[in-house]
């Protein structure tokens, strides 16, 4: 069995510490411990590497009393796959530990766990002891490579999701050097072990052309004064390339079953990006448009004759797989692609569709009805629904241009956790749902005169005995509910004339008047910055 969080508050060291938040990630495995006593800002602007199931031990001394700092490093630890973080010195470095880091460790469930309070006898190497003695015994023991590769990938941010942060997590668990290269030799991935080795994948091709090393076992062969172990073990991914698996072992640990169990991790995340014959050179043209490799995208398209100013609507599925394992969650990503390629093919849609980070991308070529797209739309969602049941469809009509739609995926990306927030429960966000929440958010950071008109509006019902119903009901009838006062009403659980009172209620106490149609536009505006953040209208 993996050694968790959970196991490690167990041990003698730990036994005495207590869990503030994030519970939810109580059963994450962790692989190491390290500690974290330099604080810098500029670590937040590079691009950081994959961490195998770090425990992190820190006591936040530089930054004591920069609680937005250390709030942002605690998202950056859970942003690189650490396991935890363990507060020491609370109440004598650290004077509290803010409610701000209890919310962001809730909210990422990212387990926050503090050492006894103004104890100075707790000591770092405790920890280290016996956490690294506790992974050494669960070690010996853990022989399926496979699932605690895909348990530790599936906690990585969705934007980290790569071949590089997969290969990274290969060769961290078995602590080895590995290469994934093409039969032309290219390098493909290099993921070195440790991070710091200097070793090339030129080093390695030379190092395999020298010894007798075969598909059926490794050889040994020496490089740079140091005896080494090297393995290497061709495949076939596609139904058209072939690849290679390349290891250097210095510790002698490496067998030939780590590496047909490597292979098999490829090819289990292959179909996660659904990269086989057919449509290869498709998924790289999505990824060609939306990394904005201009000349990439000219390359594949002329290769796939497809005239690129010919992707005119572009739609992006964002699905929710909470709770589910991590080969179920391939799978589904699968079968919802095959599914959008189904229903455009009978709706005659000609479509380019495939998995993008953590979503699913269609480039649509076509020009038809407004009525058409909503029925193919709702078609789409019909079968969808058949597999999972949370998810969020974006839909963008009119990009005419590879270079249009790379920015409207940017915009996209940063706007859609608002545009949920904002609709939560809702499906279907359009450009007016994402430019709407965009325009929110920025009226909320700006804090101008467009925000403290919103704030005033408002500002009557915060002081009302019955605010909180009263923003509750106003909420739900502008942005949930179309301003319709039955569903309002069934959506809350309460009479309709219950509504209509509170209506009138607010009518009276705002001096609102629902027939000025830019009046009903500032109340809208308003109601979806409260619920955006409902903390800047508590200033008031």
């Amino acid at each position: 069995m993996s050694l968790t969080v959970s196991d490690c508050l167990q041990l003698p060291s730990l036994r005495n510490a207590r869990v503030l938040a994030g519970e939810k990630g109580l059963n994450h495995i962790v692989n190491n411990v390290s500690v974290l006593e330099i604080y810098d800002v500029s670590l937040f602007s590079l691009d950081p590497a994959v961490n195998d199931g770090d425990l992190t031990l820190t006591s936040f001394r530089g930054i004591a009393g920069d609680y937005e700092l250390q709030r942002r490093h605690l998202e950056y630890m859970h942003s690189i796959g650490d396991a935890a973080v363990v507060i020491y010195y609370e109440g004598i470095f650290l004077k509290e530990i803010h409610p701000s880091l209890i919310e962001t460790a809730d909210r990422l469930g990212f387990p926050l766990i503090a050492m006894p309070k103004g104890r100075m006898d707790c000591f770092y190497r405790e920890v280290l002891y016996d956490v690294y003695n506790a992974i050494f015994h669960a070690r010996s023991k853990e022989k399926d490579l496979i699932n605690n590769v895909v348990a530790l990938f599936s906690r990585l941010p969705e934007d980290r999701k790569n071949l590089p942060s997969l290969l990274r997590l290969i060769s961290d668990s078995l602590k080895c050097t590995v290469l994934l290269s093409d039969t032309a030799m290219n390098n493909v991935c290099l993921s070195k072990y440790p991070a710091a080795n200097d070793i090339t994948a030129a080093d390695i091709h030379r190092l395999y052309e020298e010894t007798d090393c075969s598909d059926s076992h490794g050889a040994e062969t020496f490089w740079q004064g140091r005896t080494l172990r090297i393995f290497r073990l061709p495949f076939t991914i596609f139904e058209y390339r072939n690849f290679s698996i390349y290891a250097i072992d210095e510790l002698g640990f490496l067998t030939m079953d780590d590496m047909y169990n490597i292979v098999e991790l490829l090819e289990i995340f292959s179909k996660l990006w659904n990269m086989d014959a057919g449509n290869i050179l498709e998924n790289s043209l999505i990824s060609s448009i939306l990394d904005g490799d201009a000349e990439k995208m000219r390359q594949i398209s002329a290769k796939l004759s497809i005239n690129i100013q010919s992707i005119n609507t572009s739609v992006f599925l964002r699905p929710v797989f909470e709770g589910l394992e991590p080969r179920t969650k391939l799978r589904l990503r699968r079968e919802m692609v095959q599914q959008i390629k189904a229903c455009s093919e009978d709706w005659d849609k000609t479509v380019i569709v495939d998995t993008y980070e953590s979503l699913i991308v269609s480039f649509i070529m076509y020009s038809s009805a407004t009525s058409t797209d909503k029925e193919y739309l709702q078609d789409m969602t019909k079968r969808l629904d058949s597999l999972c049941k949370s998810y969020t469809i974006s839909f963008f009509p009119c990009d005419n241009q590879a270079e249009e739609t790379r920015r409207t995926y940017l915009l996209y990306s940063e706007t859609i956790p608002l545009a949920i927030r904002m609709f939560p429960g809702q499906k279907l966000f359009s450009y007016g749902d994402i430019l709407f929440a965009h325009q929110c958010e920025t009226l909320c950071r700006e804090k101008a005169d467009a925000f403290r008109i919103c704030r005033n509006i408002l500002k009557p019902l915060l002081q009302d005995a019955d605010s909180d119903a009263l923003l509750e009901t106003l909420t739900v009838f502008y942005l949930d509910e179309d301003c319709d006062v039955k569903s309002t009403a069934a959506r809350l659980y309460v009479h309709r004339n219950t509504i209509q009172y509170r209506l009138t209620k607010i009518r009276a106490i705002t001096n609102f008047k629902t027939d000025d149609t830019l009046a009903n536009h500032l109340m809208y505006q308003a109601v979806a910055c409260y619920r955006l953040h409902p903390e800047l209208f508590a200033e008031i």
